[in-house]
């Protein structure tokens, strides 16, 4: 599983009452989450390795309208290398 954070910008126009993330993975949509209008961070979301991703964030304001959708397409990939090996050195013993 790799855990993403996912952020965005501030709402543009002050009527927005609230923010749907929606995440489709692999060509199936989750049921939007809907968020507050001041939200920026939307917590973590875990996917499996090579899922394909796509992340739409609509903002909705208080007349029902909804914004064109921003859009974030990703295919998740384990790109963190393990660490570096610890206490890994050489020590001369003797000479002959």
């Amino acid at each position: 599983m790799l855990i993403y954070s996912v952020t965005a910008g501030p709402v543009v126009d002050a009527d927005v009452v609230k923010r749907l993330l929606t995440a489709t993975v692999n060509g199936e949509a989750s049921e939007p989450s809907e968020f507050p209008a001041d939200t920026t961070s939307f917590g973590e979301i875990g996917f499996a390795d090579n899922d394909s991703v796509v992340l739409s964030l609509v903002d909705v304001d208080d007349a029902g309208n909804s914004s064109e959708p921003a859009v974030f397409e990703f295919t998740a990939t384990d790109t963190i290398a393990p660490a570096q090996p610890g206490s890994f050195g050489v020590t001369l013993l003797r000479e002959e």
